[in-house]
């Protein structure tokens, strides 16, 4: 029986939110229920309610945690707060140093379960939710340029208040960096070599899966292994910066107006150029990354220079900057973008996480299998493995 939470339930959570307003209409009513791969239930809804005797409409998401697995909770509850850290802390401030908002409005409410916004699809924005559907040269402009400024915000704010740097819900363990260095490099090393001298997927399928257990049984280690004392500065990184929480608005002829990004659960400090690398090789066309990644970097560089010296800003981030640090990223780096591959192809992959977290690891070389059946998918992890070496990232 679904536990999802019911229309009435809803009205009570909405009456809280907006007590001078009363006689509230549920319009329409769409949800998920919460469960591995979310937080809680997230509802969709479009209501109207009577304030000061005027009819009003509106169309909000609620985010509502729910404590009723104890399996789970803590960890739900750390991705759960990580987010409304973002959005009590971070957001507000670098809406005013933007005079825009990189993100939904947040509708304040006094419940510390509940993370109410507004509704950005109402407004026009298309939420890229097929994978298939890569972005474009075109559009990877407009989303790098709003990227550079989130990144270079979040800088100057993180400068202004070092306790937001120091936040705990905000941070990655530094712990075990040398051991796990050394054995983590000797143990993928050999295979992503061997990878791209066969430059055929499907015949290392057994190799790829020992990498993944690998990966999945010592993701914290992992992690904790990137050197993050070499980064020229930090920011706040999204830390799941790809198509599904990225909304675009279009204009008469297709060109992008308008970017916002959702879902700051795996927020984190660290250099800006994970969520670039991150970005590039999951959601952007193996061709236009193939072609045009030299240009991609160039243009986002250019604007976050153009953003920190509008914010009097004396820092310059150079292409040399930029390539230092994507090397000190690379253990996590290559590990957690090619295996994302997997994950985030639209082969049922929520049931393929929770067969992972389940514990069901017989069943990884049959998915596998089946991704590296299909040609896009082959073309993009290939394309991303010859990029991470023309980078000099399988360098002893």
């Amino acid at each position: 029986m679904s536990s999802l939470q019911s229309q009435d339930q809803v009205i009570n959570i909405l009456k809280k939110c907006f007590p001078k307003s009363n006689t509230f209409q549920i319009i329409e009513y769409s949800g998920i229920e919460g469960n591995l791969n979310f937080t809680g239930d997230i509802v969709r809804l479009t209501f109207e309610f009577t304030e000061d005797g005027i009819r009003n409409r509106k169309s909000l998401i609620l985010k509502i945690l729910k404590n009723t697995d104890p399996t789970s909770i803590f960890q739900k509850l750390d991705l759960y707060i990580r987010e409304r850290v973002v959005y009590d802390l971070i957001i507000p401030r670098m809406n005013n140093y933007l005079n825009e908002s990189l993100a939904p409005l947040d509708l304040k409410t006094t419940d510390s379960n509940i993370i109410i916004l507004e509704n950005l699809v109402m407004s026009g924005y298309e939420a890229g939710e097929n994978n298939r559907q890569l972005y474009g040269l075109s559009q990877c402009f407009p989303i790098l340029k709003a990227l550079a400024n989130f990144h270079a915000t979040s800088h100057k704010i993180c400068q202004i208040d070092q306790q937001l740097l120091q936040n705990e819900m905000l941070q990655n363990s530094k712990e075990g960096l040398l051991q796990l260095k050394k054995k983590t490099v000797d143990f993928w090393q050999p295979i992503y070599c061997e990878l791209l001298a066969q430059n055929n997927v499907p015949s290392l399928i057994p190799k790829l899966v020992e990498v993944f257990r690998y990966m999945k049984e010592n993701c914290n280690e992992i992690k904790s292994a990137v050197d993050y004392s070499n980064f020229k500065f930090y920011a706040l990184c999204h830390g799941d910066f790809r198509k599904d929480n990225i909304l675009l608005k279009y204009g008469p002829n297709d060109e992008v107006q308008g970017v916002k990004f959702i879902d700051f659960q795996t927020c984190f400090w660290s250099t800006p150029i994970y969520d670039f690398m991150f970005f590039t090789t999951v959601s952007v066309k193996a061709e236009v990354t193939e072609s045009h990644f030299e240009t991609l970097v160039n243009w986002y560089v250019e604007c976050l220079n153009e953003k920190l010296k509008e914010m009097n800003n004396a820092l310059l981030y150079t292409k040399e900057d930029f390539i230092r640090d994507v090397k000190s990223l690379r253990i996590y780096l290559i590990l957690n973008v090619t295996f994302s591959s997997f994950l985030l192809f639209p082969l049922d992959r929520y049931e393929f996480v929770d067969t992972m977290v389940k514990g069901k690891k017989e069943n990884i070389p049959y998915y596998m299998e089946a991704c590296v059946e299909d040609e896009l998918f082959t073309k993009g992890l290939l394309s991303n493995l010859k990029l991470f070496e023309k980078l000099g990232l399988f360098e002893p």
